[in-house]
């Protein structure tokens, strides 16, 4: 830009004047003329008016006699406008209101001789834009240019001018005097505002005085260096062409004053003594009011309120290969009156040695804060690694937290990846944020592999995995759509969901066919390293590769989506429930001495096959009928005869014929099957750490037949029915011998409910065999309905709202802010409260210290100790005492020879803990103190998808011993799982040994 040169500014201003003179006189105008010889362009002409008004004041006395002659002269601000336009109109009429007030009250007032002219005052700015596209602001040549014509596309002329009046004003003295106000009291002038507070109008006259005079308006200005910036009057009439002031703002500078207007019959006197709010003031006349000035100065404070989370949105992470970075990031619409971006900033990295990167490059949003000694970052490349970060600056009136942290923030919606930090700078004043993962362009997803389920049987509602795929890419939704053209279709998305326009599957069907698709997108991590779906890239799901054709793969134009379609085809299984399993011949009464025998059957075609039946004493001791092929080892002891006086338990293991594929039905167990053993049906239980709900294809079960055999011969035979008396409940043989005698476990039932006319009852049962304790009553319903009113009641701890009846609602605790009653000063103390901001419950007031009239200058360098830093003003006052942020530095790293070392370090003050050992590295171990990589594992839902897609499984039988009971488990899912198959094709009667 060229500087402006002082010579001809002069001859040129008036040469430029009077070519722009030429124009129709037309406020705050826009138009196009010829300037100089023979070019016609555009320009921008705008007028600000100043008014000057002198008035030649005449005084005559009630017979007409000139008593006294004066001047006065008064002048306003520039205004914008031509002296023909309303605001310019207005100035005048208020300064002529002004100059007649000050002699309204000594009588009657006319004007004559009226005359008016204006002057030019001078050209402030011009804006050109020369031939070449440079832009002129007020330049010498330029406006020598813009005067001979070679001007090439815009001027901007902003013209100041003085509109100068002058008339003759005659006043007329009343005849009768009035009565004289020597004194005038003003009270309940708000001066306590704060920082956001509106003005308000708040000063009366004292009563004694009402019928004299009365508040005109009050007045509050906002001064700028010794000059009124903005004005608020309590009567919003014109009072000149300030700003409006609609709240006090922080650290600004407002002056008080108001205008005392007499009453009919009164005047003021020109020693007129003014008290306001108790305190004398000085006053002077103004016509027949009394102008009160400067009666208070304020500046009000705020404390700046801390901004503890941040969150920035839009910031572009998706790069590819050789874009050019560029600004997008922008605060949250939420935060954007606590702070700005400052800046974004991409970094290149380079690694420096195994563990350790640095910057090599730089680009910033705003180019002042690139370091220097960098090179520039014009462009990615898909070879290279790269680091974003953002920093904040906080508005006016708040500062970042010391303590926020990454945890606390959040980018594009979502929360910063491990290894992100944020640090605040410029005392809170700014917080720089740096992303953890890197960005890398352009890698393409070579497949996708992951778990889904994709087998159901029929009456099964629809069910999605949601496993997670890698860190690169994130599934978005799965899909079950009808093969048969009805529309009907699932997701496991609502969004996608409403698509189908209220046709959602519910339930599979036997009978019909089904198509599975799967829609996935590249994570965040992934967009930062680059990664991009293509057409080569490959599905599997559950570990096997789908074969797709090109039409079933669509991908976004960014490579950022991709949708599989038609993946699969299903036809639901039908799901019978086995009713009832016999076990038909078994042995289950012995003497004492006798050798156990396993004899149990199951029927001809049964779809279950009797796996093993056994007997147990205790958790060491019991048989297996399959021993010793398998389950060997589940007993400590063995049981090789049964002896007298000993109860022994009978269980047995079932296995569902599982899958048929003739039928495409498979068969399970309910959880109501039923279990009969030689024509009587038994109650039974799964055992204990058994999840299943018993629709499965398995029945581990002890059922609650046992035997004790008698010494004389006889063995107890206890029956499935439950005796029992109050306290519990047992097994009985026909002897009257017991078994199994338990406490009882009680439930409530309700046997009436009440009503607000009659008692209900209730009575205690035992869920296991059915014993009542005698019924109690239910009081009945209150019907009172209950008028809380609006008033809160309180005591020193909570506030409520309260019924007639005493009943209490709402109870809530205080919630306490603090109310200045007395501001303190340099000489008083003050005195402040705590009230409740809900119900105006106050504490007592306690003092405020009276204000220490030393300037505390707190230094920039942190002071600290082992516990907190702070900063420190000269005197030993501290501020901004905080705990220390402490965070871990690698001094020494650990080898498999030796130890490392590292300490803890506060990451504001620098403060340092004392360095501690890292142990040396074992052989297959890994060091909690260096990074750790991705690792693309398995989620723990792929188990429970296999157990999902095999409807044959086995579950696992637990006699309460988790020792040797594992490898038992173990063996009967392999060797049950080789019997279902092969009983899967004959259904064949299978006898234990």
């Amino acid at each position: 830009m060229k500087k402006t040169k002082p010579k001809k500014l002069l001859t040129v201003l008036l040469t430029l004047y009077l070519a722009l003179s030429i124009v129709p006189i037309t406020a705050y105008a826009g138009v196009t003329d010829v300037i100089g010889d023979n070019t016609t362009k555009p320009y921008s002409h705008f007028y600000h008016t100043k008014v000057e008004t002198t008035a030649q004041v005449t005084i005559k006395d009630a017979d007409g006699n000139v008593a006294e002659t004066t001047e006065v002269t008064k002048s306003g601000d520039f205004v914008e406008g031509n002296f023909n336009s309303d605001a310019v109109q207005a100035e005048i009429k208020r300064i002529d209101d002004e100059i007649i007030a000050q002699f309204s009250s000594r009588g009657n007032i006319t004007t004559e001789n009226r005359n008016s002219t204006f002057i030019l005052d001078h050209f402030e700015s011009s804006n050109i834009i020369t031939p070449d596209g440079d832009i002129l602001v007020g330049d010498q040549d330029a406006l020598e240019n813009a005067a001979s014509g070679s001007v090439n596309k815009n001027i901007v002329v902003h013209q100041y001018q003085v509109y100068q009046t002058t008339y003759d004003l005659i006043v007329q003295e009343n005849n009768q005097p009035a009565s004289t106000i020597t004194s005038a009291v003003v009270k309940n002038v708000k001066f306590n505002y704060q920082p956001g507070d509106a003005p308000q109008a708040t000063a009366e006259v004292y009563n004694a005085d009402a019928d004299k005079y009365e508040i005109a308006y009050e007045c509050w200005q906002e001064f700028e260096n010794n000059e009124p910036v903005a004005a608020w009057y309590s009567d919003n009439g014109s009072h000149g062409s300030l700003p409006t002031i609609t709240e006090f703002e922080s650290g600004k500078r407002y002056v008080y004053s108001l205008m005392l207007k007499p009453k009919d019959g009164y005047s003021f006197s020109n020693e007129t003594a003014v008290t306001v709010n108790g305190e004398s003031v000085k006053s002077s006349l103004s016509g027949e009011y009394l102008y009160v000035p400067a009666v208070k100065t304020i500046t009000p404070t705020k404390q700046n309120t801390v901004i503890t989370s941040a969150a920035v949105e839009n910031v572009k992470l998706d790069y590819k290969d050789g874009e050019t970075p560029r600004t997008t990031a922008t605060a949250a619409t939420a935060d954007r009156d606590k702070y700005d971006i400052l800046y974004e900033c991409w970094g290149k990295l380079e690694k420096t040695d195994e563990y350790t990167t640095k910057s090599v490059a730089y680009w910033y949003s705003d180019e002042d804060y690139c370091p220097s000694g960098y090179a520039d970052l014009t462009s990615f490349d898909k070879d290279g690694k790269y680091e974003y970060s953002v920093r904040l600056e906080a508005k006016d009136g708040y500062i970042f937290s010391d303590s926020i942290s990454a945890d606390d923030i959040t980018l594009n919606g979502k929360s910063l990846p491990e290894g992100s930090f944020a640090m605040t700078l410029d005392d809170n004043r700014t917080c720089v944020v740096t992303y953890g993962m890197n960005m890398r362009p352009g890698q393409a997803v070579e497949k996708i592999d992951f778990i889904a389920r994709t087998n159901f049987n029929a009456g099964d509602k629809p069910s999605f995995m949601t496993s997670a795929v890698d860190p690169f890419i994130d599934l978005d939704h799965e899909r079950w759509d009808a093969n048969d053209g009805s529309g009907y279709g699932i997701t496991s998305s609502d969004y996608w969901n409403e698509r189908y326009n209220g046709k959602l599957i519910t339930e599979f069907e036997a009978g019909k066919s089904y198509t599975y698709g799967v829609y996935f997108k590249i994570s965040d991590l992934g967009m930062e390293e680059g990664y991009r779906f293509d057409k080569n890239t490959k599905l599997y799901i559950n570990g096997e590769e789908i074969t797709l054709t090109p039409d079933q793969i669509s991908i976004d134009d960014s490579g950022e989506t991709i949708w599989f379609m038609n993946v699969l085809t299903m036809t639901p299984t039908t799901v019978k429930v086995i009713d009832v399993v016999e076990i038909n011949d078994a042995t289950v009464s012995f003497k004492d001495g006798d050798k156990p025998v396993f004899t149990g059957t199951v029927p001809n075609d049964a779809p279950y096959a009797f796996r093993c039946e056994w007997w147990s004493l205790d958790e060491n001791t019991g048989i297996v009928s399959t021993e010793p092929e398998w389950g060997s080892d589940i007993y400590t002891n063995k049981i090789t005869a049964f002896e007298a006086g000993k109860t022994y338990h009978y269980g047995v293991y079932v296995v569902a014929v599982g899958y048929v594929e003739s039928e495409n039905t498979t068969y399970v167990f309910g959880p109501n099957t039923k279990l009969k053993i030689n024509g009587e049906f038994v109650n039974y239980k799964r055992y204990e750490g058994d999840t299943s709900d018993g629709s499965d294809g398995t029945m581990w079960v002890l059922t609650d037949l046992t035997m004790t055999p008698a010494a004389d011969g006889h063995t107890h035979k206890y029956g499935t029915e439950w005796k029992y008396d109050e306290t519990n409940h047992w097994h009985e043989c026909e002897c009257g011998n017991k078994a199994d005698i338990t406490a009882h476990n009680f439930k409530w039932i309700v046997d009436r409910k009440a009503t607000t006319t009659e008692k209900g009852s209730k009575h205690e049962e035992c869920t296991v065999c059915g014993y009542k304790k005698t019924a109690v009553d239910i009081p009945k319903i209150d019907s009172h309905n209950h008028n809380y009113g609006t008033e809160w009641k309180y005591d020193s701890t909570n506030h409520w709202h309260e019924c007639e009846d005493g009943e209490k609602a709402d109870i809530t605790a205080h919630n306490f802010k603090w109310i200045i009653d007395t501001e303190a000063t340099t000489t008083e103390k003050g005195s402040k409260h705590e009230e409740c901001t809900v119900c105006g419950y106050k504490k007592a007031a306690v003092d405020i210290p009276k204000i220490d009239s030393h300037n505390h200058d707190y230094g920039t360098e942190w002071k600290y100790d082992s516990t907190n830093h702070w900063h420190e003003c000269e005197d030993g006052e501290k501020a901004d005492i905080t705990a220390h942020n402490f965070k871990w530095i690698i001094d020494k790293e650990a080898t498999t020879a030796e130890k490392g070392s590292k300490h803890e370090e506060c990451t504001i003050c620098g403060y340092k803990k004392t360095t501690v050992d890292i142990p040396a590295i074992g052989f297959g171990s890994s060091s909690d103190d260096k990074a750790n990589k991705p690792t693309n594992t398995v989620s723990s839902e792929s188990s429970s998808a296999d157990q999902l897609n095999n409807t044959a499984n086995t579950a696992s039988p637990k006699t309460g011993n988790s020792g040797n009971i594992i490898l038992w488990i173990a063996l009967l899912f392999v060797s049950g799982g080789v019997f279902i198959t092969a009983t899967a094709v004959d259904r064949k009667k299978t006898k234990n040994k």
